[in-house]
């Protein structure tokens, strides 16, 4: 009897087997894994941060507009009976840069030497002065080229020894011109060598020794040139 009942359940599930459901839900295990790599790409993405370095700040250099120089020059005095070379002369000198191209300067120097004179006897130097128009022509990073115009004052005491030699000062004024060229060590020191005439066909009435009459000598010069240094503040 039992083995009865055993066989009709068996044949009953049999029969009943196509209406059972899978053990695996394939389909919603697609689903699911869908939703998780869906899930997966709609993650933000945080941005790193990109850090940005300041930008160097520029380095100014102050405009030096003033200045101040010296010069070592060598003075050569020309009458009409003669000349005479190598007077030393010392020259102080203070200007104001309006801008690279042009420029204002004024000098006063004096004479520390001097020297025989053709016509007889010695000359030296004594002081000059002047105040310059100073245009200049840059020719690079480094050196420049400049001029002078503008008016000066010197005096130039000349005291005899033989006879006919001549006895007296020139203490004139007159246009003064000049040229030369500067080379920059850096933003402050510079160095110059440069040509000045001081004075330029000037007259002059000396004595001479040995004579009571007097010797007038007419376009009377007198030439500067040397080297010196500029400091700019």
């Amino acid at each position: 009897m039992k083995k009865i009942i055993l066989m009709a359940a068996s044949a009953t599930i049999l029969f009943a087997g196509a209406d059972i459901e899978p053990l695996v839900d394939y389909e919603v295990q697609d689903v699911q894994k869908a939703i998780v790599e869906e899930v997966k790409q709609v993650v933000p993405v945080v941005p790193v941060p990109v850090v940005v370095a300041p930008a160097p700040v520029p380095v100014v250099i102050p405009e030096r507009n003033w200045y101040v120089g010296l010069d070592a020059l060598c003075g050569r005095f020309e009458t009409s009976s003669g000349a005479c070379s190598c007077l030393g002369d010392i020259v102080g000198k203070v200007g104001y840069n309006f801008n690279k191209y042009i420029a204002v300067e004024g000098r006063a120097g004096f004479g520390i030497t001097d020297a025989d004179h053709d016509g007889g006897g010695t000359s030296e130097l004594k002081e000059n002065y002047g105040i310059y128009l100073k245009p200049q022509l840059p020719l690079g990073d480094k050196v420049s080229l400049f001029g002078l115009a503008g008016y000066a004052k010197a005096k130039v005491e000349s005291t005899g020894g033989s006879t006919g030699s001549l006895i007296g000062e020139v203490n004139e004024g007159s246009p003064s011109f000049g040229l030369g060229l500067e080379f920059n060590i850096n933003d402050r020191w510079s160095v110059v060598a440069e040509g000045v005439r001081l004075l330029h066909g000037v007259d002059n009435v000396y004595n001479t020794v040995g004579s009571t009459t007097t010797s007038n000598e007419d376009d009377i010069n007198l030439d500067t040139y040397g080297l010196g240094v500029n400091y700019k503040f």
